[in-house]
């Protein structure tokens, strides 16, 4: 009986500690976009997103630099950062949010899970409501996060001109995936 007590007691503790580490964060998130357009695909990476999850409060925040997506084709990364987003003036793409089913979740179990991102979402200086599905696979060493979502490039004050209409789509797939090592 005293054990039972025992590891009862060292079990509410374990999760009361995986708990309480407030905010973690990843440095080196990965985020991609395709434009699937009837002349030529489009994709970009940017493995420098910084995103960060609060497990005490259910929030969510992301930031990164347009200038870090990268092309296969120079001239792409070129005229999206001079011509479309406007890097040199809008440097930065960010979102901030909530797990809106926060209080259903338990981050302290190994395992995966869906959940809903709930926030604002802002490119080119224009901000945009945003909800987006979340899977998050748990472990004892860390926890990841995947979301993919479309985004239509009009939404963001991103002007395509007509002659290029058939190489950019006018919504592109978005995918996001951090990673976030639970402090040793």
């Amino acid at each position: 009986m005293k054990r039972e007590i025992l590891t009862i007691i060292l079990g509410l503790i374990t999760a009361g500690l995986a708990m309480a580490q407030g905010p973690m964060v990843d440095r080196s998130g990965t985020a991609t976009f395709f434009s699937e357009a009837p002349l030529e695909n489009i994709e970009a990476t940017n493995k420098e997103v910084l995103g960060a999850i609060d497990l005490e409060k259910g929030t969510l925040a992301v930031s990164m630099l347009m200038k870090g997506f990268h092309f296969d084709k120079s001239l792409m990364e070129e005229h999206f950062n001079e011509n479309y987003v406007e890097s040199d003036k809008f440097p930065r793409a960010t979102f901030k949010g909530v797990i809106s089913n926060f209080a259903a979740l338990d981050f302290s179990k190994s395992g995966s899970f869906e959940a809903e991102a709930d926030g604002e979402i802002e490119i080119h200086g224009v901000k945009k409501p945003l909800k987006t599905a979340v899977k998050f696979d748990v472990s004892a060493k860390d926890l990841k996060a995947t979301t993919s979502f479309n985004l239509a490039v009009a939404d963001f004050d991103i002007e395509i001109p007509t002659i290029v209409f058939k190489n950019i789509a006018e919504v592109v797939e978005v995918k996001a995936f951090f990673n976030f090592s639970r402090p040793k």
